[in-house]
């Protein structure tokens, strides 16, 4: 494999051409119209060999230069003699199995989140991608976005003071005797779970970029009525959760309330609160917790009120245009772009990415401690996870991947 100097061009591959690899692509495609030039991606690669063809085409569609497309990573490899990073948007389960051949193969990777689907399976990543040299980032989109730069500077430079409590509480109806076909999110072998970790490893990183590292959860976590799924003739149940509640218990004593579900018949709600000593953050206009934009307002407690859009344009005016340049590159606000930016750009110049894969695990541990506690009706310390002394709940995943024996 190819080794960069500054400033060079970013040779990539997309591994995994279905699902989010779509908004992947479309975010390559905004950066080639921003202007930025420092990559480019060569290859495609997927089990279905037309899905990959496809992507191929609409690479060379909106880039214009040749795409190679493979089946699978090992002719990739073997097709490719240049290659300096892997973009890696597959199911869960198989996160830890391309990026650890990739890593080995000698190429840098960029793995959606979760950055694996166990806490074991993402220290494999961790632990390959050291002893390889080569950089594993987590492709982790909310925090980077203008909304979470905004309050997560409205809480750290004092606008808001020390941030003391928060709520977040989604609740909705999905009938449950409306059977969905068979998705591989409901096998736990390749989903690991449900939503707290799927859609949910938005809001950990959210929380833990925000408000710092979280020491203890506790959590309920049920399966209110049987979600079962069409697969084929045969109808199979899925043992994801349609319900959770959890409390957090972060080191600095700040104190969160995470609640969601889809079996409350009758109107939903979302309600998002944010309290430090000096005012609050408010939403109820947000279809998830991690996807806090220009919705709400902020109240402090003198009364003084601003909307989310005013708040932005505060944060914005404390910026110099070096720091924009860094954080909003080319002014882009969208998580899913400036995820992919930070790669090519920490590839090109030889800097670390922003969002490695021990701050992917460390966030992957937090989503399975709330699993844990769920399991074993126990308040859960999150270094006990991490460090693989609590992993009853994700003991069958580990043993399905062999991850158990290593």
């Amino acid at each position: 494999m190819s080794e960069n100097k500054k400033g060079e061009v970013v040779r990539l591959a997309m591994v995994g051409c279905g699902g989010m690899a779509g908004a992947h692509l479309r975010g390559y495609e905004e950066l080639l119209e921003k202007g930025e030039t420092r990559f480019r991606i060569v290859a495609a690669v997927d089990e279905v060999p037309a899905r990959a063809e496809d992507f191929a085409a609409r690479i060379n569609g909106f880039a214009g230069w040749e795409v190679n497309s493979y089946a699978s990573v090992a002719e990739l490899l073997a097709g490719e003699d240049a290659l300096d990073g892997a973009d890696i948007c597959s199911p869960h389960g198989l996160h830890h199995v391309l990026a650890c051949e990739l890593l080995e193969g000698g190429v840098n990777v960029l793995v959606e989140k979760p950055i694996g689907v166990t806490v074991r399976a993402s220290k494999k990543i961790a632990q390959t991608a050291q002893r390889c040299g080569r950089v594993a980032a987590t492709a982790e989109q909310c925090r980077r976005a203008l909304g979470q730069r905004t309050i997560h500077w409205a809480f750290n430079d004092g606008l808001l003071g020390a941030p003391k409590m928060w709520w977040a509480v989604q609740a909705g109806w999905n009938d449950p005797t409306q059977v969905p076909n068979w998705h591989w999110r409901i096998d736990r072998k390749l989903g690991g779970c449900g939503m707290v970790m799927d859609s949910g490893a938005h809001w950990v990183d959210t929380m833990r970029y925000w408000f710092g590292e979280i020491e203890s959860v506790y959590a309920r976590v049920e399966q209110i009525y049987p979600r079962p799924h069409r697969q084929g003739e045969e109808i199979v149940n899925s043992a994801s959760e349609d319900f959770w509640t959890s409390i957090f218990n972060f080191k600095s004593g700040l104190i969160g309330t995470w609640s969601w579900t889809i079996s409350a018949p009758g109107k939903g709600f979302t309600q998002l609160t944010l309290s430090g000593e000096k005012g609050s953050i408010i939403d109820t206009d947000i279809f998830h917790p991690a996807a806090f934009q220009a919705n709400g307002e902020c109240q402090l407690a003198d009364g003084t009120t601003h909307s989310m859009s005013e708040l932005q344009e505060m944060y914005l005016a404390t910026l110099s245009e070096e720091e924009k340049d860094a954080l909003f590159p080319y002014g882009i606000t969208g998580g899913v772009t400036l995820e992919l930016w930070d790669f090519i750009d920490a590839l090109s110049e030889g800097r670390p990415v922003e969002i490695d894969v021990e701050e992917g695990l460390r966030s992957k541990a937090v989503s399975e401690a709330i699993y844990e506690s769920g399991h074993s009706g126990q308040v859960v310390q999150v270094a006990d996870v991490l460090e693989g002394k609590v992993d009853a709940y994700q003991r069958d995943v580990d043993q399905a991947w062999g991850l158990d024996t290593e």
